[in-house]
């Protein structure tokens, strides 16, 4: 597997600016391009991208290199040049372009001579002289090859350069300004010599060179690496994306190294197809970057080598007082070895009191380099220097002393640390820092020779758990429930079973009802009311997440009773929520609304942001959504303020929930999808996919997969519609979910009736019913009350797959319990069938229900189509002008809707689906293309002008065309009309200006 990456990233701006000087050196504006940064940052990719740019462009490309051994042979560079026109052109093609030079190329490279035998030998010169003689030949050379073909000229490495070739490039850069030249210069950044520097200068003050500074990539970046390298089949994810970014400092170079190294050692291989890596706790430092240390620490005394292992051992940044106090040394001394490594270049400065590597791989490099046995005593001296610097225990001390004690083999010290660092980054809401601190904890606790106890695992469980890790949290958790129960711990059992319930809601349904239910048994036999409340409120969910929300809503009421009695603050948020999401799935979103307002000010007041992204996110779509469009929607939300903040999606992302920002993307996309703004939700709604897939969330998958088949549907995509829908019900039904099986069975249903396959729409639907069953709705039953949105989603599936089917009837009496009133969508169903049963009075009834209901909503995908069916009303009615302006209106509606809309494969389709429910007009006549190119003025009308354009009366044009004078009149009046004039004067300028004037219209009697 190669981990090159084949593509640039993160270098769009930098492109821009080196296309650009490419483009106007062939128009011939010469001009210099200094590409800069540190090594491995991507500067000759940078150049051999601009190189095949240059080539398309049809320039000839000569290219040399500075070495840092050959800095002591001047104008290496020249003659790499030269070899390269000689081994790619013709001899005598060669000789010709650097004949100027030849003299001077030979006296220098003697090993030319075969390649300009007729050259002249000359004497030697003063060396300025020959300098001077040297620069002009070869800029001859240069003009003489950019007579044929535009020129790009790089060197790259100038860092290394000699003097003589740093001249060389500075007289041809102030000499190329009117020719077809591009002169490129790459450079390190941090070695920048006093040299080089002041070729800088001298650039900056003839103002003929343009820089572009290369910057180490972001973590997003990265990650559009590893997809570049390795493929879509990738699973790497955040945390690992985190680490690598944070070991290489997002150079591309290092990046790349840092890969070929796993790979090597088999911490990163692909199974199933998929590449998956290890954590990357402990990595191999590639040997790139331990060479290219090692040349910076060979210049360095005995004494700043020394300091830089101490400081290597203390962290990535260290502090001065730290450092004097493990090294001995005096204030004086140790700055001036601390200067030392500043100026190797390995050291940064970041305040007075603190400084860091210049590079994470830099300090792993020396930190590798100490044999174990020093590393430990250094940890162990670190460590007791701080505890005595830092008597009240600081966070960050407690953080940096969990990591010294751990490494020392201090296990009791490090145990005690790390559990107070990881409460710390949960109460920071870190959950990542938590995590690894958890799990330092644990390693001590086992290294110590201690078993780590139920709390321990709980609450490392909990941090795999929130970063998506169910693997891991599923074992946590599951240790911790065999270790109560051997001990009989009824509390640390109700723990364990409540953890476990709430993480296999994401996986399995029935799983997840079996903890619940197992928590509810314990809490009831402890007596505890603040668990029993807790657990009420798991099993109501259950319920509820079964499509029985009357059947869980009485739960979460007990559950409410007890915790207001209590003045339980959280419990009250918690359980209002709950009830929320009950009454939301229920299908009544206005009660659901004003609970979920409820839950926010809990949350708000509480400070519990992952509640309160919770809350936002479903807030949104209990309001115009796809999601809620089956029934009615709430009109009294703040969602419109929610969906233009994406508060949801910022909240979970500040406290790195990524299950959270799943949840919130898909929802967001839900809502704004159905509002027409249609890019924002497909970006939203991938991006949720991806975050799903990446930390295996199947709950979120489904629901992510179903905003895009709602939107591919929308956009007349049914293959891409019917694909992910189609997924999307699968995972439904691994999750042994009622509600989304229901939830997804129903679009895929309609998906595949509007593909034309109505069998398959209806064996879906069949299936749906044989594996959720509807209860009926008597009293005590699951299903008891007002149809659930999972039903009201059955019955409009079932009324579009009879309509497709052709049974209009069947497709009414689908939808006939649903009422319109409110919900565009029933309403619109209804108006289809009804003009299908010619029954077009009472369509128009529903089609008014649906335009009020979808311009309330702003459903601009439903406007457009209600705008279509109401010209097929009008077309049935033989109102064909009425039709044609009805049908004009949903294609300009439809056009508007996808404008800007960057998706070829989503929109292939969409033109063939929009003329079959707004027909194109017809092509116009010969005669109505002219009427329209004149205003609208009929041939008569037109002849008119043109006679009142030479100054005719209308008793003049009447004897000219033969007819009336008082039909003369009426061609004036109606040309006033149709081109808002008011004067004849005003005509003949429009007629002039039309070309009618030039050719009058011949005498004769009246034409039609």
């Amino acid at each position: 597997q190669s981990v090159v990456c084949p593509v640039l990233i993160g270098r769009d701006a930098p492109l821009t600016t080196a296309y650009h000087t490419l483009e106007r050196a062939r128009a011939g504006h010469g001009s210099t391009l200094l590409v800069s940064g540190e090594a491995g940052i991507g500067k000759s990719r940078m150049v051999r991208a601009m190189a095949e740019r240059a080539g398309a462009l049809g320039f000839v490309s000569l290219e040399g290199a500075c070495f840092e051994a050959d800095s002591a042979h001047p104008y290496g560079p020249l003659l790499d040049m030269v070899r390269v026109v000689s081994a790619t052109a013709s001899p005598a093609l060669a000789a010709h372009y650097f004949a100027p030079a030849a003299s001077e190329l030979v006296t220098l490279f003697p090993e030319l001579r075969a390649l300009f035998p007729e050259a002249p030998s000359r004497p030697a010169l003063d060396p300025d002289e020959e300098r001077r003689r040297l620069f002009h030949a070869f800029v001859e050379s240069a003009y003489a090859l950019a007579r044929v073909q535009p020129l790009l000229l790089v060197v790259e490495d100038v860092h290394w350069s000699d003097d003589a070739t740093l001249d060389l490039v500075l007289h041809l850069a102030r000499r190329i300004a009117t020719h077809p030249v591009a002169l490129v210069l790459t450079f390190r950044s941090d070695e920048v010599g006093p040299r080089l520097a002041s070729l800088l200068a001298d650039f900056d003050r003839a103002r003929c060179a343009s820089e572009v500074a290369l910057r180490p990539l972001e973590a997003p970046q990265v990650s559009e690496m590893l997809q570049a390298i390795f493929g879509e089949q990738v699973a790497l994810a955040g945390p690992f994306v985190d680490r690598l970014h944070a070991l290489t400092e997002g150079n591309p170079f290092f990046v790349e190294e840092l890969l070929k190294a796993l790979l090597h050692a088999g911490d990163l291989v692909s199974a199933d197809g998929t590449w998956r890596a290890r954590a990357l706790e402990a990595v191999r430092v590639p040997r790139t970057a331990s060479e290219a240390v090692g040349r910076r620490l060979a210049g360095l005394s005995d004494a700043a080598r020394r300091v830089a292992s101490v400081a290597a051992v203390a962290g990535r940044r260290f502090d001065f007082d730290l450092l004097r106090t493990l090294t001995g040394h005096e204030e004086a001394a140790l700055l001036a070895l601390v200067k030392e490594l500043v100026e190797a270049q390995l050291v940064v400065e970041e305040s007075a009191d603190r400084f860091a590597f210049r590079h994470a791989l830099t300090r792993e490099t020396m930190r590798t380099q100490l044999l174990a046995r020093e590393r430990v005593a250094l940890h162990r001296a670190i460590a007791a220097a701080l505890e005595a610097q830092d008597a009240t225990g600081s966070h960050e001390v407690e953080g940096a002393l969990a990591y010294h004690t751990f490494e020392a083999g201090e296990w009791e010290s490090a145990r005690r640390y790390a559990l107070r660092a990881a409460e710390h980054a949960l109460t920071i809401r870190a959950p990542r820092e938590a995590l690894q601190q958890f799990q330092r904890a644990v390693t001590a606790t086992t290294n110590a020779g201690q078993r780590p106890d139920g709390a321990l695992l709980l609450a490392r469980g909990g941090a795999h758990e929130t970063l998506g890790a169910f693997g891991p949290a599923s074992e946590d958790f599951s240790a911790a429930l065999a270790m109560a129960r051997a001990s009989g711990d009824l509390r640390g059992q109700w723990q364990a079973l409540h953890a476990l319930g709430l993480l296999w809601a994401a996986r399995d349904y029935e799983r997840a009802g079996e903890f619940r239910r197992a928590a509810l048994d314990v809490a009831r036999h402890i007596g505890h009311a603040p668990l029993i409340a807790r657990s009420l409120n798991r099993v109501g969910n259950w319920h509820v997440n079964r499509e029985h929300p009357h059947a869980g809503i009485p739960f979460h009421d007990e559950a409410l009773s007890i915790f207001e009695g209590g003045e339980d603050r959280n419990g009250v948020a918690e359980t209002v929520d709950l009830l929320a999401m009950a009454h939301h799935i229920a299908g009544s979103q206005e009660i659901a609304t004003q609970l979920y307002e409820r839950s926010v000010e809990h949350f708000s007041a509480l400070e519990q942001r992952r509640g309160l992204a919770n809350a936002l996110a479903v807030l949104a779509v209990c309001g115009p959504s796809y999601h809620a469009s089956a029934g009615p929607v709430a009109t009294s939300t703040h969602e419109h303020l929610i969906l233009a903040e994406e508060r949801a999606v910022r909240l979970a992302g500040d406290i790195e929930w990524r299950a959270g920002e799943a949840f919130s993307r898909y929802l967001v996309a839900d809502c704004v999808g159905w509002r027409g703004k249609l890019a924002r939700a497909l970006r939203l709604a991938r991006e949720s996919l991806a975050i799903a897939e990446e930390i295996e969330h199947r709950e979120w998958q489904c629901g992510a997969r179903r905003v895009l088949g709602a939107i591919a549907l929308d956009l007349f995509a049914t293959s891409e519609a019917v694909d992910q829908l189609q997924r999307s019900h699968a995972i439904a039904r691994k999750l042994s979910s009622a509600t989304w099986t229901r939830w997804t069975g129903a679009p895929l249903a309609i998906a595949l009736a509007r593909a034309g396959d109505v069998e398959h729409a209806t064996r879906v639907l069949d299936e749906i019913d044989a594996l959720v069953p509807t209860s009926g709705t008597k009293e005590g039953s699951p299903d008891a009350g007002p149809p659930t949105l999972g039903l009201r989603y059955l019955a409009l599936a079932r009324g579009e797959t009879a309509l497709a089917a052709g049974d209009a009837a069947r497709a009414l009496a689908a939808i006939a319990e649903l009422g319109e009133e409110g919900v565009p969508r029933v309403a619109l169903l209804r108006a289809r069938a009804l003009l299908a049963l010619n029954r077009g009075a009472e369509a128009t009834g529903s089609l008014g229900a649906a335009r009020q209901g979808a311009e309330q909503q702003g459903a601009r995908h439903l406007l457009w189509r209600i705008d279509a069916l109401q010209g097929a009303i009008h077309l049935g009615q033989r109102q064909r002008l009425e039709a044609r302006r009805a049908f004009d209106a949903a294609r300009a509606a439809a056009e508007s809707l996808v404008a800007g809309l960057d998706e070829p494969g989503l929109l292939a389709g969409f033109g063939a689906g929009l003329d079959a429910w707004a027909p194109p007009p017809p092509a116009p006549t010969k005669a109505r293309a002219a009427k329209s190119a004149f205003g609208g003025l009929t041939r008569r009308e037109r002849d008119t002008a043109a006679l009142i354009a030479q100054g005719k009366s209308n008793r003049a044009i009447a004897r000219q065309l033969g007819i009336g004078e008082r039909t003369v009149e009426g061609y004036v009046a109606a040309a006033f009309t149709k081109l808002g004039f008011s004067s004849r004067a005003q005509i003949a300028v429009w007629a002039t200006d039309h070309g009618l004037a030039a050719s009058p219209p011949k005498s004769g009697p009246s034409r039609t």
